[in-house]
């Protein structure tokens, strides 16, 4: 299997623009949301309580910016494996590029204060970005207070494309609308300050609660969903073992979680 790799998210994002059938019989291509992620431990004797309370300053401030909208989870590891070392997971999104640069940007100007408040509970080495494609529309009112967030890191096998691989994941999207499933799903393509991540694309699924995740792994194992997967995606991508986090929403700025 061939891994693409510093090459990944420029040539998946063009062959993705290049071919809008991947998404629609009639393009226009898909939109991508900017993703903003880092991967947070807590300072000594820090803990969730003191990383709320600048949470509260901080959605302060980002009211009286009133700059672009930008929505964000504080993800608390569930299961997952020791080579994702983390006390918690910082997961941001802007709608475009454009509003992810006015973002930064403000951040950059007037943000050192707050900054400061972060830095004093948390430390983040780790802070990349990415592009996100949504390829399932979540349930009705997302983002729910709190949910579960699944994440997966995918390869395209050698001989295939991203196209075969995102289509793959529509039908997989289409097989989950028959079983009546509540994720939603997003594709991420690794972006700046991911540097050789080894994956081609992260499948992200989002769920209201852990009902409904319970209710997907039953209808995968139990329900031979695991033999339509088999058929939909073998020989075109390959996804390692889910990992799975609490999600806190803790700004809901608005983002579409479809993009237009």
């Amino acid at each position: 299997m061939k891994i693409l790799k510093n090459t990944t998210m420029l040539c998946g994002l063009i062959s993705l623009l290049g071919s809008g059938t991947v998404f629609a019989q009639d393009p226009p291509p898909p939109a991508f949301s900017a993703i903003d992620s880092y991967i947070c431990n807590y300072n000594e004797g820090k803990n969730r309580a003191d990383l709320d309370k600048v949470i509260a300053k901080w959605n302060k401030w980002m009211d009286k910016q009133g700059g672009a909208a930008y929505s964000a989870w504080v993800m608390t590891p569930v299961l997952g494996a020791s080579n994702y070392p983390m006390d918690f997971a910082w997961l941001g999104v802007w709608a475009n590029g454009n509003d992810m640069g006015k973002g930064m940007q403000s951040w950059m100007e007037d943000g050192g204060a707050m900054s400061a408040e972060f830095d004093s509970v948390m430390t983040c080495p780790d802070h990349s970005n990415a592009a996100s494609v949504n390829v399932r529309p979540p349930g009705e009112g997302w983002p729910t207070k709190s949910g579960v967030t699944v994440f997966t890191d995918c390869a395209v096998a050698e001989g295939k494309t991203m196209q075969d691989a995102m289509a793959a994941n529509r039908a997989w999207a289409a097989h989950l609308d028959s079983t009546g499933s509540k994720a939603g799903m997003w594709a991420f393509f690794p972006g700046a300050g991911s540097s050789d991540p080894g994956y081609d694309y992260k499948m992200v699924s989002s769920y209201p609660d852990f009902e409904a995740y319970g209710a997907d792994w039953e209808s995968y194992t139990n329900g031979q969903g695991w033999a339509k997967a088999g058929q939909i995606f073998g020989g075109v991508t390959d996804c390692g073992s889910q990992r799975v986090y609490h999600s806190s929403t803790v700004r809901d700025g608005g983002v579409s979680p479809v993009p237009k």
